[in-house]
């Protein structure tokens, strides 16, 4: 295995380096001519000056392309080359190029302004461009944009497309596609989330008219949560339960104007608006809202009837599955895995770029006091936090992609009537979804920790990471609640392999159920022996057949617990543990196969590489719930090779399970700073002064505190609109003669009143900053 220290001992600079200051520009000048630099005449010392070194030694021991990798892991909705077009025009552009560094200046109501102006502007500029729909959204995307025009292509486009008819695609898929309309999706409500089957807000159809009545009859009934609502779609998707002649049909989708294009006015019987500030200033600028319907009138035409329809005078036509109108979730859902992946990758990269060159501490065996501190990424406290995260990040965006193309294989089947694929792709996303959230946002979490007290400066780049992300655990479907989901299918298949198992076809990362009544030696169960040594941990056979085990165990003991008479109600708690052990299942599997699947792109070498991060993710999948594999089963609780009363481990295969995790992480180590070069992050997307690509983490935390607009004269302005047409909120002044002299406008007006009045009252005299008396 390899070094634990990832970085060599550094000589001490010399005498010159300490006493001249050299400083350099942080970069080329942006569009507006600005050069980003330190202003204060002092050295830049030996410490400083070492990080640009250590990071450029630590890019030189990569042992594969980090570029092969990026350009595979980046050929996504665009290709990678594409994609950084797109970033070189954003940085050009006089709005966004210092977008990111702007917004945390500024106050909701300025954000969600600034938000407009960008949905603007992006639009201005795909139009100069020539960019089409995959190139707006990577656009918005690389700006962190959580934006009315986001969420119009995310969840209004996509549900219009995927659930209308042809007609009904050709009436409003086209303007959604030009923005001649901007939507939105209606579904929470005050009182409902989760319970899409509960929701109140009703769509009656009236015969005499031949239309729809669309009403929220209760308080609870009003729209609540939907991205854009509050002041900004002039339409929206509606999800209200359809009733004919008394009778009710269940909640089904309908296509609602809610705003005048021209004039935004709100159209009759409509009241929305925007709902507030979210926790922790999440998504600032995205106008979350309510929307309350009273007997609003739609024609008949304006139920989105692809599945389903409601013909001339009333009658109904049901669709093969009542789970077709989730269509639209299930899809965020399934764009959701890979994007967990990417942000704790943004994450990573950046915790991982900033604790290699910090350094803190001598060796305790040194003797000499003039050798360099060690990286703290060189401490296992810390890098055995780091490196699985790393393992994760790839872990989510490869399973993630398999997951993507698994939907759209579903969405193609549904066309032609299959709904085959409808049943695994719901459970698949569900405990994805579920299990990848939260991995995610601790994970980055994790990572801004790993940071150390710098972590909690604006200039971290977790400004949006973290809130952000931090919905994601609740939004298209709350995490516990699609445990219980995951749970139920689990109980379901286990029921109908005990009744008949040679009828009942699983997809792969269904198969480990099987191990529950099947012995291994029956052809279908899962072969496995308890590991004798650390590398025998390394083979993915083993690996990935005590994952298998692990889920079956957690799935036994849930059928256990119904057959012992407890409530499936009552059971959410262990359908959790169920649903991430099922996760892991699926992530194991697609990981390896996506790496399997392009590893002629990806190379030789970069697989050599990436397959110890597929190792490394399944050794920590087993580590986190190492229980069902340790202790002997109880009575009917057993798989099939494993009666009551045996385990599925040994405690020495468990100690060797936690001496390969450590030796990989050792292994790995020194590559990751190429593994994290591999994502293909540019310092514009990562807005980051620790997460810098060469390492002057230290020259950027001091250039971005000089040039913070607090420390600068405020220029005035009448208006919003005027500040943001000058480019005053929220610039930062790099290089300017005033660096470290200002004094604040406010405490002209407030603070120094303060001080001259509790003088005044005292009857002191007045004290000078230097001690003398004024």
């Amino acid at each position: 295995m390899g070094s634990s220290n990832p970085i060599p001992s550094a000589s001490t600079a010399s005498a010159s380096q300490l006493a001249t200051t050299q400083w350099r520009p942080l970069g080329p000048p942006d569009s507006r001519g600005i050069v980003q630099k330190v202003s204060l005449p002092i050295p830049i010392g030996a410490h400083a000056a070492q990080t640009e070194k250590d990071m450029a030694e630590a890019r030189a021991r990569t042992a594969f392309d980090p570029q092969r990798i990026e350009e595979v892991l980046r050929d996504g909705r665009i290709d990678n080359e594409t994609r950084k077009q797109i970033i070189d025009v954003m940085l050009k552009d006089p709005v966004f190029v210092d977008w990111k560094k702007r917004l945390p200046h500024m106050n909701r109501e300025q954000a969600m302004a600034m938000s407009h102006l960008a949905c603007r502007r992006i639009l201005e500029v795909a139009a100069r461009e020539d960019w089409d729909t995959q190139q707006i959204i990577e656009a918005a995307v690389g700006l962190d944009l959580q934006s009315p025009i986001t969420i119009h292509w995310v969840a209004f486009v996509p549900v219009i497309m995927g659930q209308g008819t042809a007609e009904q695609i050709d009436a409003w898929g086209s303007r959604a596609m030009t923005h001649q309309i901007l939507g939105c999706y209606l579904q929470t409500e005050l009182g409902h989330g989760s319970n899409v089957q509960a929701l109140e807000t009703t769509c009656t159809y009236v015969p005499e008219t031949d239309s729809f009545d669309l009403h929220s009859p209760t308080l609870s009934s009003t729209k609540w949560w939907s991205g854009g609502s509050g002041t900004t779609a002039t339409h929206g998707i509606v999800q209200a339960q359809l009733i004919i002649g008394g009778k009710r049909y269940g909640p089904h989708l309908f296509f609602v104007p809610l705003r005048d294009v021209y004039t935004g006015r709100l159209l009759p019987n409509i009241v929305a608006g925007d709902q507030g500030a979210k926790t922790y200033s999440g998504m600032p600028g995205l106008d979350n809202g309510y929307v309350r319907f009273n007997h609003v009138q739609l024609p008949r035409f304006n139920m989105l009837a692809k599945h389903a329809q409601v013909k001339k005078g009333g009658e109904y036509v049901k669709p093969p599955s009542d789970k077709l109108s989730y269509g639209g979730m299930i899809f965020i859902r399934s764009q959701m895995i890979d994007r967990t992946g990417w942000m704790l990758s943004r994450a990573q990269t950046i915790a991982t770029r900033y604790s290699l060159v910090r350094r803190q501490f001598r060796d305790p065996d040194s003797t000499d006091v003039g050798e360099p501190e060690r990286s703290v990424l060189s401490y296992p406290s810390l890098n055995r936090r780091m490196v699985p995260l790393l393992a994760k990040s790839y872990a989510y965006i490869i399973a993630g992609r398999r997951m993507r193309h698994l939907y759209e294989d579903m969405a193609e089947q549904l066309d032609s009537g299959n709904t085959e694929l409808l049943a695994d792709v719901h459970v698949a996303s569900s405990s994805l979804k579920a299990y990848c959230t939260k991995q995610s946002i601790d994970g980055i979490e994790e990572s801004r920790l790993a940071l150390g007290g710098h972590g909690y400066s604006v200039y971290a780049g977790f400004t949006n990471i973290f809130p952000d992300n931090a919905a994601a655990s609740t939004y298209e479907g709350d995490n516990v609640i699609l445990a219980a989901q995951v749970g139920r299918a689990m109980l379901k298949n286990a029921s109908l392999l005990e009744r008949d198992p040679e009828k009942v076809k699983l997809s792969n990362t269904m198969e480990f159920l099987r191990a529950i009544q099947t012995k291994a030696d029956q052809g279908k169960g899962i072969r496995f022996r308890p590991p004798n040594s650390p590398s025998e941990w390394l083979k993915p056979e083993v690996y990935s057949s005590a994952i298998q085990l692990r889920a079956a165990r957690r799935v036994a003991d849930l059928v256990a617990e119904v057959k012992g008479g407890r409530r499936f109600v009552d059971l959410s708690w262990e359908c959790i543990e169920v649903s991430k052990s099922h996760a892991e299942v699926v992530i194991d599997t697609w990981f390896t196969e996506g790496l399997a699947n392009d590893s002629e792109r990806y190379g030789k070498r970069e697989v050599e590489w990436l397959s110890k991060l597929v190792t490394l993710h399944a050794l920590i999948c087993i580590q986190r719930d190492i229980t069902p594999l340790v202790l002997p089963s109880s009575q009917g609780r057993g798989l099939a090779d494993y009666p009551a009363g045996t385990a599925v481990l040994t405690p020495e295969s468990v100690l060797h399970l936690e001496t390969a995790v450590r030796g990989l992480v050792e292994e790995i180590l020194p590559q990751v700073i190429g593994l994290t070069d591999a994502f293909g992050w540019t310092d514009w997307e990562l807005n980051s002064a620790l997460g810098r690509k060469d390492g002057r983490v230290y020259e950027a935390l001091m250039s971005e505190a000089e040039g913070n607009p607090l420390n600068h004269p405020r220029i005035q302005s009448r208006s919003f609109e005027e500040e943001l047409d000058n480019n005053h909120l929220g610039r930062y002044s790099y290089g300017s003669e005033n660096v470290g002299k200002n004094v604040a406008d406010t405490w002209k007006r407030h603070i120094g009143p303060l001080l001259l009045d509790a003088n005044k009252r005292s009857g002191d005299e007045p004290i000078r900053g230097n001690g003398s008396k004024l």
